[in-house]
């Protein structure tokens, strides 16, 4: 439209004696559009069309967030993805978005100024109840829903300065929170067991917006399911590459692990207090062998990536209480024996001497003593003189007994207790399995060498075997 030309029309209609008039009502008409213009032209010159953040201010300045593993070079370091975003200016909480996978960058506008940035990896919104940006403090938990487990959490933090105008990129090393039990299994439980579980304890509950841990004393049980051959539980197969069951670290050390075996309506529990830590950012192998008389013996190996490292967790325990074990021993089925005739401490069987008998109803487990002294196992490398021995092992004959092992020193003290029935226990010292290696003791006073260091060329190898023997 020709304003212009409309207000020129109206002064050669009116006159000038109506100029004033018709120069007002022009004005009325006009000037809104004028103003509206001189701001659209005033913008276009600058070249910048400033953005609303996220609190409604106008934004003048952008946050970059990127991700990556926190990991160590070379490591099998990964990302786990949703990652949750939280930026506080202060103890105000400026914006929540998601990063849902590796291929995508945020873009925060923001005013300029100094910022918190706090992420959380692996942290969905099926899973967890995630504080929004109108009511997240740094200490907001994210909850888990019912039903719901912890996955691969992660967590990262960083301070950002942002000035007018500018693009600050903020690359977070995301560090894993959470330690992931990847297997489980509990072997030889009675087949009258309906259930079995493995709960650990004392646990953190949540993981916070700044990945802190939060509400201390949780626990954590795991029904495990009944294996085809009736006496084997497991951890339910998991799915995928990293599958498992997600914890929380212990809130306090040292943890526990208990296994809660259900008999005829009746729970049993027979709990361990780990003496070395359990930590984030490791996975968790637990695996336990039950005998009735003795309780249940369990191996824990805890493996870290960029999980962490490696360490192996032995212990047993029994009515009495617990302790740390030696060493597992290899079970072997037997065949059937009649009650009148069934082994007893001190016997022979086999041409091996009888150590220990954990008698059940229908079964028993039956420690045997090889009549067999093995030499030239030791070595001062520890790799070469592993090798002696299992070569060592392998060359054992005896009826038809199998699966021979370095006794531990349980056993060891078995045979110290039992050496005049024994009567041909001719070395010096024998070779036992420690919690802190192989270690030599000496039958005759029963005393053990403080650390492998103490084992000497001379020390001999006198194997044992545990077998099953089904009742008739």
């Amino acid at each position: 439209m020709n304003r212009n030309v409309d207000f020129q029309s109206s002064f050669s209609r009116h006159g000038k004696a109506q100029a004033s008039s018709a120069l007002l009502n022009w004005l009325n008409e006009n000037v809104l559009f004028w103003l509206l213009a001189a701001l659209l032209l005033t913008a276009c010159e600058k070249g910048l069309v400033d953005e609303i953040s996220p609190t409604g201010q106008v934004s003048n300045s952008v946050l970059q967030i990127r991700t990556r593993s926190g990991g160590a070079a070379g490591g099998e370091a990964t990302v786990a993805y949703p990652v949750q975003v939280y930026v506080f200016a202060g103890e105000e909480c400026r914006a929540a978005q998601t990063i849902g996978d590796e291929g995508q960058t945020l873009n925060i506008p923001l005013v300029e100024g100094t910022y918190s940035v706090y992420a959380i990896g692996g942290a969905s919104s099926s899973d967890y109840m995630l504080p929004s940006a109108t009511d997240a403090t740094a200490s907001s938990a994210l909850t888990l829903k019912e039903g719901r487990s912890h996955g691969d959490l992660m967590a990262a933090q960083a301070t950002a300065t942002l000035i007018d105008g500018g693009t600050n990129t903020v690359t977070l090393g995301l560090q894993r929170k959470t330690m992931l039990l990847q297997d489980v299994t509990i072997k030889k439980v009675p087949t009258a067991a309906t259930a079995v579980s493995v709960t650990i304890a004392p646990l953190w509950q949540a993981l916070t917006v700044c990945g802190a841990f939060s509400t201390a004393n949780a626990s954590t049980t795991i029904a495990l399911t009944r294996q085809d051959d009736n006496r084997t539980w497991k951890l339910p197969a998991p799915v995928g590459e990293g599958a498992g069951v997600g914890l929380l670290p212990p809130s306090s050390q040292p943890a526990s692990i208990s296994v809660n075996i259900t008999i005829d309506g009746a729970t049993k529990t027979y709990t361990y207090s780990c003496s070395d830590q359990l930590e984030a950012a490791y996975k968790i192998n637990i695996d336990g062998t039950y005998t009735e008389a003795v309780g249940v013996s369990l191996t824990g190996t805890i493996t870290g990536a960029t999980w962490l490292g490696e360490r192996t967790i032995s212990f047993e325990f029994n009515e009495s209480g617990s302790s740390a074990a030696d060493a597992g021993t290899t079970v072997v089925d037997g065949s059937s024996v009649d009650n009148s005739t069934f082994p007893a401490v001190g016997d022979t069987y086999q041409g091996c001497f009888v150590l220990a008998v954990n008698d059940a109803d229908d079964y028993a487990e039956v420690t045997l003593l090889s009549p067999t002294e093995l030499t030239g196992i030791y070595n001062t490398d520890v790799t070469t003189m592993q090798s002696n021995i299992d070569a060592a092992l392998a060359t054992v004959t005896s009826g038809d007994i199998s699966g021979w092992e370095v006794p531990t020193t349980t056993e060891a003290g078995l045979m110290y207790n039992a050496r005049e029935a024994i009567g041909n226990l001719t070395a010096n010292s024998y070779l036992c399995s420690g919690s802190t290696g192989y270690r030599a003791f000496k039958p005759t006073d029963g005393t053990f060498s403080t650390s492998s260091s103490n084992v000497k060329a001379s020390t001999v190898l006198r194997p044992v075997a545990t077998i099953t023997i089904n009742k008739d």
